[in-house]
């Protein structure tokens, strides 16, 4: 899915101060992006605008077709189970479920059981599906949240730090499993983690795009 934004405000706290600003963005279908900046300057809020998660307070957000500055709060709850995938900077696993009870959670059909199973096994957790996710080490519940991507019928996926947490060989290898898994779709990943440059084909600096 292309992404556009036009004319956009993102106001903030009780005194409705601006966040952050942007005249106009594009970002093309199937393009995989590396947002980069300082903490505090909006760049998790930023992807939660572009899944919906709440409206501009002025501007146009347009994904695909879909013009979420327009739609409901259901509306844009039925847009990202049908079309985004996500990945939080805290998971938001179910420590108390399975690790392919947490994968299904993102899938939508009932023949999904194997579609999960697979993307287990791309992520290396394929054998582990029975064993309850706070057994997990961070670095396996990172490639939990890559299989949930990889098991969802997303168009788009968003990425909060993926790998803000993970030693130098997890990072590398969840990094690698994310690009590789949204290979037919539009990827964007916040992070500052320099480690993970070389597997994006777009890099910008989140002040740049803000300006």
């Amino acid at each position: 899915m292309q992404i556009e934004l036009s004319n956009i405000t993102v106001n903030v706290g009780t005194e409705n101060k601006a966040l952050f600003s942007i005249s106009r963005w594009t970002l093309k279908e199937g393009e995989k992006l590396l947002l980069k900046g300082a903490s505090g300057k909006g760049k998790t809020t930023f992807l939660h605008l572009l899944a919906g998660l709440f409206s501009p307070s002025r501007g146009e957000v347009k994904v695909g077709t879909f013009s979420l500055d327009q739609m409901t709060e259901s509306e844009r709850t039925s847009f990202r189970r049908r079309h985004v995938g996500f990945i939080f900077q805290k998971l938001n696993l179910i420590e108390h479920l399975t690790v392919l009870e947490n994968i299904e959670l993102a899938t939508q059909k009932a023949h999904d059981h194997e579609r999960a199973l697979s993307a287990l096994k791309a992520v290396g957790l394929g054998g582990r599906e029975h064993e309850r996710v706070s057994v997990l080490s961070l670095g396996e519940q990172q490639r939990a949240a890559v299989a949930r991507v990889l098991a969802g019928h997303s168009s788009v996926v968003f990425a909060d730090e993926p790998t803000s947490s993970l030693d130098e060989a997890n990072a590398h290898e969840v990094a690698r499993l994310l690009v590789e898994s949204c290979r037919d779709k539009t990827l964007i990943v916040v992070s500052h983690d320099q480690r993970i440059e070389k597997y994006f084909s777009s890099i910008q600096d989140f002040t740049e795009l803000t300006r």
